[in-house]
């Protein structure tokens, strides 16, 4: 199963106003400061945003998790996860079974649309990770 998210497209007045914003940040930085600087900041700033503007592709299957993104892809096997959590904003996996405090920094958030966060529910269940509560 494959899932695209591409959030700039779902929402193209955000991604308007966005950009508008950036366009005004880049304005105030090359009038305050001196034109190296201010491109660096500028540019670290658009950097951040690349996974807001730029589609990602999750590639489940039968050996693992794949995410693909602009600067490359990583792939992740089924055996580092033990449970999802179904988030209003995407799918958690986990390596873990219960909550922990270091979860946030070795599990994966693969923030989705509706229809394919059900999708994806359906198939973790399938891989038989555990559905773990909010």
């Amino acid at each position: 199963m494959t899932i695209s998210f591409h959030p700039a497209k779902d929402r193209p007045k955000t991604a308007a106003a966005l950009a508008f914003g950036l366009g005004i940040v880049f304005q105030m930085l090359w009038q305050w400061l001196s034109p190296v600087p201010a491109l660096v900041i500028w540019f670290a700033l658009v950097l951040s945003l690349r996974d807001f503007y730029l589609p990602s592709t999750y590639s489940l299957n039968a050996e693992g998790l794949t995410v693909k993104r602009l600067l490359g892809a990583r792939h992740y096997s089924w055996e580092r996860f033990r449970a999802f959590v179904n988030d209003r904003n995407g799918v958690f996996l986990s390596p873990y079974k219960k909550r922990r405090a270091t979860e946030n920094q070795r599990g994966v958030f693969l923030p989705m649309l509706a229809e394919q966060r059900r999708k994806a529910v359906e198939f973790c269940l399938e891989m038989g990770l555990e559905k773990q509560a909010k």
